[in-house]
């Protein structure tokens, strides 16, 4: 082992139109744990905006690489076009194994809201660490949730880890040679592949009898919906994206940090520079709650409120089902869902007194 090596390296990865949401990152870091890091890596396409890596820049001195990796087959990158080919920028951090300690891996839509330097930890037990895919573990969930169909001669009953925090050590025998086999195997499996890297990265942990050690969740990945108001890292899954839904003040600090990203120079979200430009929504551009004030005029339509409707039924069913492994997780979800109701009601209650 090279003694000279530097303790930990962040990788991440986005599309060029997406460095603001990489940016959101950064900022938490800085602002909760500036020095975590002994370097940051960022991979991209060709379309990043100069402007952009500049901004970047000013938050911490990261290095910039492009990455173009592409599926073979055509039509199953079609098929997970939804993950864009970023996602596989995972496998690089086994090339930074000879020259540090740790590689961090974090996924672009996460929140950071406390410091984070607990992670540092981890890893060291078998080169290897993520937390549960969800929690509380439910029965029945396992790797096979990662693709599309069985896989042969993997156990598909192992237990399921989120790929969107990976701790990789130098413990990792052979680092290089699982970069290989990772990209190999996902050619050869593309077609069995549902959550792109995700089924990938347990195969290769059966195949060379990696254990996986276990971070704590509840503290350092926690999902929308489950108890992340106590957590460091929030993962902004699915819709409860803040550029694409306002979650009534749930998330404000992501608004806050990009507030801030801007007045470094960087580029607007895509989906916020489209509502700048129209003019129904220029009343509501004001003051430190701007970014805020646009999500709720949009959540704020008797569009939404119908299917928020149709969401508060859905969940006052499953919420009767007490055996139900995510039972809590419903009834906290009707809850909210219920209180938006209530509010996009009021809203449009006082907009028929201004009509």
């Amino acid at each position: 082992m090279n003694i000279d090596k530097k303790n930990a390296l962040l990788l991440m990865a986005v599309t060029g139109n997406y460095l603001f949401s990489a940016a959101n990152v950064l900022l938490g870091i800085k602002k909760y744990s500036p020095n975590m890091f002994d370097h940051i890596v960022i991979y991209t396409d060709k379309q990043a905006k100069e402007c952009d890596k500049q901004a970047i820049s000013k938050i911490f001195d990261v290095e910039f690489k492009i990455y173009d990796f592409q599926l073979d087959s055509q039509k199953d990158r079609l098929r997970l076009i939804y993950y864009s080919n970023m996602t596989y920028a995972r496998f690089e951090a086994f090339t930074y194994l000879n020259e540090y300690k740790k590689v961090f891996w974090l996924d672009s839509d996460l929140l950071i809201t406390g410091d984070i330097s607990g992670l540092l930890n981890y890893g060291d037990k078998c080169g290897l660490s993520m937390s549960l895919d969800l929690y509380p573990y439910p029965k029945g969930h396992s790797i096979r949730a990662f693709f599309v169909n069985p896989v042969p001669d993997y156990d598909m009953s192992a237990t399921a880890y989120a790929t969107g925090i990976i701790i990789f050590s130098d413990k990792l025998p052979n680092p290089l040679e699982l970069r290989e086999y990772l990209y190999k195997q996902t050619n050869k499996y593309s077609s069995y592949l549902k959550y792109a890297e995700q089924g990938i990265l347990h195969m290769m942990a059966q195949d060379y009898n990696i254990e996986i050690e276990e971070f704590p969740k509840t503290i350092y990945h926690e999902f929308v919906g489950d108890n992340y108001k106590d957590a460091k890292i929030t993962h902004l899954l699915g819709t409860s994206k803040p550029w694409q839904q306002y979650e009534f003040g749930a998330f404000d600090e992501w608004y806050e940090n990009h507030i801030e990203w801007i007045n470094l120079g960087g580029s607007e979200c895509e989906i916020f520079e489209n509502l700048l430009c129209s003019v129904s929504y220029r009343e509501v551009f004001h003051g430190k709650t701007r970014y805020q004030n646009i999500m709720q005029k949009v959540l704020f339509s008797c569009h939404n409120l119908s299917k928020l409707k149709r969401q508060f039924l859905k969940y006052r069913i499953l919420s009767n089902f007490k055996f139900l492994p995510k039972h809590e997780c419903y009834v906290k979800r009707k809850k909210l869902i219920n209180t938006k109701i209530s509010i996009v009601k009021n809203y449009l209650k006082s907009e028929e007194k201004y009509d």
